[in-house]
C-alpha cells in the first residue's frame, strides 16, 4: 500500500534534550465529513531513549490554539505541554532513566488558598504522574506543587523488569486534575520490551490513539465574526462546571480522523481513555478487537471482543484487521456515568480499507511478564475494604454553592494523613465497593493489582473468567471489585483515588504509605 504523508505537529525545540525525535508514515489517510474540514490521523511527537537515558523538557503555559471541533475550527485558550494540545509520546526501555524538566510558565494564580483543600483550587499549579509506571513513589510525587515560576527535574528510574506496554503520563495537581486533562494536558508514555518482538506483534503497524475529552464553554453558540475572546475550559468554580457544557472527543488532537489501510493489514493501536470523567465502550464496525494488553501488561492470550470498555486512565493495545473494503467507524458507546449524566454514542474516527489484501495473521498465544505471576490466595497477608460513596452531606463550598460528596471510607482526602499503611511485601486483597448511583474509576499509584471477582461477573465489557492485571479499575454503581496486589520494591507514600477526576479533585483520595 502507498504511504501517504500527513501533517504533524510542530515540536517545541526546547522540549528536545538529549532525546532522539522520530517520525511516522504509513498507512495514514486524510478523509472528508460534512460538518468539519477533512481530517487527518495524526501521530503525536515521538521521542526515544538513547543510550539508556530520555531526557526532555515540558513548558506548561497558556496557548491560543485553532481546536477542530463538531463545528469546525475554533480558537481555542489552553494549558498546554509545550504549546500544542495533546502531548509527546515518551518511548523507553527497561532499565532506562527517564528525566522530565517541568516548567510552570503559566500566570500566578489570582485567588488565595481555600480553606478546604478539596475545593478546586490554583489551576495554574501543576505537577506530573507517570500513570502506571512502577517506580519509585519518591521520583513520581504527586504531592508536589509547582507554583507558576517554579521548575522541578523529575527522574525515573525503570526497573530492568519491567513490564513492556503501554502507559501514559498526566498532570495530577489535586484540585487542578480534572482542570488540566479537560486541557488535553495528557500524553503517551511506552515502554517497550518482549511483547513488542512476537512475529504477528511486530508485522503491526503500530499507532498512537490517545482519546482526549476537550470540555469548552460556549461552543454550542455560532461565535460572532469577531469573538471576543478564544474558547476555553470552564473555570472549576461551582460545584458542576463540566455539566450542559460542550464535550467532544479528539483523537490525537483531531476531530474524527480518518486512518486508512488496505485489507487484511493488521494494525496495532495504543489506546488511551484520557478523559477526565467518562468511561468509553470502545467498538469497531467491520472487525472484531484483538486485544494483546490492558494497562500496560500482556495478556497470555489475545481476546477476541467485539467491544471493550476502557474506564477513565485505563489503556488497552489493540490489533485490527479489516478483510473487506469500506469506510468503517471506530465507535465509543454510550455509557451512563450516573444519574443524570449520559454519556451518548459518538464516533471517535473513520477507518478507510481499500486496496490489494495483504492477509497478515492476528496473534494468539502471547507471553506474560515473569515478574507479575497470577497472586493465589495463599499469599494473601491481609483483606481490606475501600468504600467509595457519597454521602449527602459535608461536600466542600465552591462558589457559595456546596458541591456533591465524595469520600473513601467515610473521609475527605487530607495530604497530611496517611489512611493505609502497608508493610513492604505484603499481599493485601481489597474489595472494593461502590455505595452510590455514580460510576467510579479506582486507580492506585506505584503498583498493578490483579483483578478476581466482579459483582457483575463482567470486567471492562467482557466476562471475567481468569484473573486480569489493571493498574485501574471501573466500579459500577452500587457494585464491587475484589483485587490483589502485591507491594514490592518501593517503600514510600502515594495516592489511590477516583479516576473520574472531577471526584478526586473534591475528595475522593487517600494517602498510602508503605513501610
Amino acid at each position: 500500500m502507498m504511504d501517504v504523508k500527513c501533517d504533524r505537529r510542530q515540536f517545541i525545540q526546547g522540549s528536545l534534550v538529549a532525546a532522539t525525535a522520530i517520525g511516522t508514515t504509513g498507512l495514514l489517510g486524510c478523509g472528508s465529513n460534512d460538518d468539519i474540514a477533512p481530517a487527518v490521523f495524526d501521530q503525536p511527537p515521538v521521542l526515544r531513549s538513547a543510550n539508556g537515558v530520555l531526557s526532555t523538557v515540558f513548558n506548561v503555559g497558556y496557548a491560543e490554539i485553532s481546536v477542530q471541533t463538531p463545528k469546525g475550527n475554533r480558537n481555542t485558550k489552553l494549558r498546554t505541554w509545550n504549546g500544542f494540545l495533546g502531548g509527546t509520546t515518551l518511548r523507553v526501555k527497561p532499565g532506562d532513566r527517564l528525566i522530565i524538566v517541568l516548567n510552570n510558565k503559566l500566570p500566578p494564580n489570582t485567588a488565595p488558598l481555600p480553606p478546604d483543600h478539596n475545593t478546586p483550587h490554583h489551576f495554574n499549579s501543576i505537577n506530573l504522574h507517570t500513570h502506571g509506571l512502577h517506580v519509585s513513589p519518591n521520583q513520581d510525587n504527586v504531592l508536589l506543587s509547582l507554583m507558576p515560576g517554579d521548575s522541578y527535574t523529575y527522574t525515573y528510574d525503570i526497573p530492568a523488569n519491567h513490564p513492556a506496554g503501554t502507559f501514559w503520563y498526566h498532570a495530577h495537581k489535586h484540585g487542578a486534575t480534572a482542570m488540566h486533562l479537560f486541557s488535553g494536558m495528557a500524553g503517551l508514555l511506552i515502554v517497550e520490551g518482549e511483547v513488542d518482538k512476537d512475529p504477528a506483534v511486530a508485522a503491526a503497524t503500530d499507532l498512537d490513539f490517545v482519546i482526549e475529552e476537550i470540555n469548552l464553554k460556549g461552543l454550542a453558540l455560532e461565535p460572532p465574526a469577531a469573538p471576543p475572546a478564544p474558547y476555553q475550559v470552564p473555570e472549576y468554580t461551582t460545584p458542576q462546571p463540566f455539566q450542559n457544557k460542550d464535550s467532544f472527543f479528539l483523537v490525537n488532537g483531531k476531530y474524527q480522523p480518518r486512518l486508512q489501510v488496505a485489507p487484511g493489514r493488521t494494525v496495532r493501536l495504543r489506546v488511551l481513555n484520557a478523559s477526565a470523567r467518562n468511561a468509553m465502550p470502545i467498538s469497531v464496525d467491520g472487525a472484531m478487537l484483538t486485544v494483546i494488553s490492558l494497562d500496560g501488561i500482556t495478556l497470555p492470550m489475545a481476546k477476541t471482543l467485539s467491544s471493550l470498555t476502557l474506564a477513565p486512565g485505563n489503556r488497552a493495545d489493540i490489533i485490527l484487521r479489516f478483510d473487506a473494503e469500506g469506510s468503517f467507524q471506530l465507535k465509543k458507546g454510550a455509557f451512563t456515568n450516573g444519574a443524570g449524566n449520559p454519556n451518548p454514542q459518538a464516533t471517535l474516527a473513520w477507518i478507510d480499507v481499500s486496496g490489494p489484501n495483504q492477509h497478515m495473521s492476528l496473534p494468539t498465544r502471547l507471553t506474560t511478564p515473569a515478574q507479575l505471576p497470577t497472586i493465589l490466595p495463599s499469599e494473601v497477608t491481609e483483606k481490606r475494604s475501600l468504600v467509595y460513596e457519597m454521602p449527602d452531606t459535608g461536600g466542600p463550598v465552591i462558589g457559595g454553592q456546596v458541591a456533591p460528596n465524595f469520600t473513601i471510607n467515610g473521609v475527605r482526602f487530607d495530604p497530611a494523613v496517611i489512611n493505609q499503611t502497608i508493610p513492604l511485601n505484603a499481599v493485601v486483597e481489597w474489595t472494593l465497593q461502590n455505595n452510590g448511583a455514580a460510576f467510579h474509576s479506582h486507580h492506585i499509584h506505584i503498583n498493578p493489582f490483579q483483578v478476581i471477582a466482579t459483582s457483575t461477573g463482567q470486567l471492562n465489557g467482557f466476562p471475567l473468567t481468569e484473573p486480569v492485571w489493571l493498574d485501574t479499575v471501573g466500579i459500577p454503581a452500587l457494585g464491587s471489585v475484589t483485587v490483589r496486589q502485591r507491594f514490592v520494591d518501593f517503600k514510600g507514600s502515594f495516592v489511590l483515588h477516583c479516576h473520574v477526576l472531577v471526584h478526586e479533585d473534591i475528595g475522593m483520595m487517600a494517602l498510602v504509605k508503605v513501610v
